[in-house]
């Protein structure tokens, strides 16, 4: 590849073209793993009503909504992130398209346009974000010039963190959900 800047942006746009299938396909996985979070979070707050005695009941009613919440609160901010990374891809284009001196983001670059077409849509999201972490580091020493793209490389990057945090306490609530009912059924007393 040769180093002229028209080569360079053309690599840039085919590099952002890559991080939009992978927001595309990571904003599917947010938005489903949200909505069973919500769900998640409903079902344990309401479990948590009854299956308390109620001297605790008013606790409950607040530290509840605030428990219950958090596994949606941060897949709702993962989803949000990467919505905004597919709507500001054009910016992240012509950002990056002004670092055709550094090398290190155009060895990162690069290695990103070289993936074949369906590597996106075929690799786990877990090592499409650990791929991209070339990508982040080259761009991190430049992160104040470039507001949009290190915010949606760190978005992509980050996402696979927060959805397995959000699913671990999606899935602690409806643990929860199911031991409270049963010592609830088996004490029996209010």
């Amino acid at each position: 590849m040769s180093d002229s800047p028209y080569d360079f942006a053309a690599l840039a746009d085919f590099a952002t073209q890559r991080l939009d299938a992978v927001a595309a396909r990571a904003a599917k996985l947010a938005r489903g793993v949200a909505i069973m979070a919500v769900a998640a979070a409903i079902l344990a707050y309401l479990v948590g009503l009854f299956a308390f005695p109620k001297s605790f009941r008013t606790i409950w009613l607040i530290a509840g909504v605030v428990v219950c919440a958090i596994p949606a609160i941060v897949l709702f901010i993962a989803a949000r992130r990467v919505k905004r990374v597919r709507t500001t891809i054009p910016e992240t284009a012509a950002e990056l398209r002004k670092l055709s001196n550094d090398r290190d983001v155009r060895h990162a670059l690069l290695e990103l346009a070289d993936q074949n077409d369906n590597h996106a849509s075929a690799t786990p999201l877990i090592k499409l974000g650990q791929e991209l972490n070339a990508l982040r580091k080259a761009v991190t020493k430049h992160k104040d010039q470039l507001i949009n793209a290190w915010q949606n490389i760190t978005a992509l990057t980050t996402l696979p963190g927060l959805v397995a945090i959000g699913t671990i306490g999606t899935f602690g609530l409806f643990a929860f959900s199911a031991i409270a009912v049963v010592v609830r059924l088996l004490l029996g007393t209010d």
